[in-house]
């Protein structure tokens, strides 16, 4: 085994030192299989950029603009209710709380939103159940509708990998961080 590591710097140039550096600051994964040749995984990930930390409640506290989402189910598929922080400096998105559930109804899951939520915080939710997010404000929760339009969940995902990092606390997060690592492309 060897690697660019085991060259002469000289013959390999402050461009191509440079960019290998980048690399390893911004994709360490990807540094670690183009430029360490590691065997880092099949290559079908489609999220490489997912750190898997715990989230201290001291961060948490500083989180200033704390965003909650619900994506409604029931039976198969789960309601998952997440709590998020965007910071934009890093581009790095922080999922720090969930819950999910089944065969529960609106009202049941409202409870439990409203026991992990301090009072005025705003619930974004999937608009293709309008009644539920209705019930949701019925219940005293600040709920809106997400925006979705055509080609929004591909938009999505593409924001998604582009962020420097998703940071998810695997204790408090362990079916999200379950399904970002699991998700692959065919």
């Amino acid at each position: 085994h060897s690697s660019y590591l085991d060259a002469p710097r000289d013959w390999l140039g402050k461009e191509f030192l440079d960019g290998a550096d980048w690399l390893r600051k911004t994709k360490p994964l990807k540094y670690r299989h183009m430029y360490l040749g590691e065997m880092v995984g099949s290559g079908t990930q489609v999220f490489d950029n997912i750190v898997s930390r715990k989230i201290t409640a001291k961060e948490i506290a500083g989180f200033d603009n704390i965003i909650s989402g619900v994506d409604w189910g029931y039976y198969p598929d789960p309601w998952v209710f997440i709590r998020t922080y965007y910071h934009a400096g890093t581009r790095t998105l922080y999922i720090f709380d969930e819950l999910t559930r089944r065969k529960l109804n609106n009202f049941e899951t409202a409870r439990l939103v409203l026991s992990r939520i301090p009072e005025g915080e705003d619930v974004i939710a999937d608009s293709a159940e309008k009644k539920s997010c209705a019930d949701y404000r019925d219940c005293g929760i600040r709920c809106f509708e997400a925006n979705k339009g055509p080609g929004s969940v591909n938009q999505s995902m593409k924001w998604l990998q582009g962020l420097s990092a998703i940071v998810i606390d695997p204790v408090r997060c362990p079916d999200t961080a379950k399904e970002f690592s699991e998700y692959e492309y065919a």
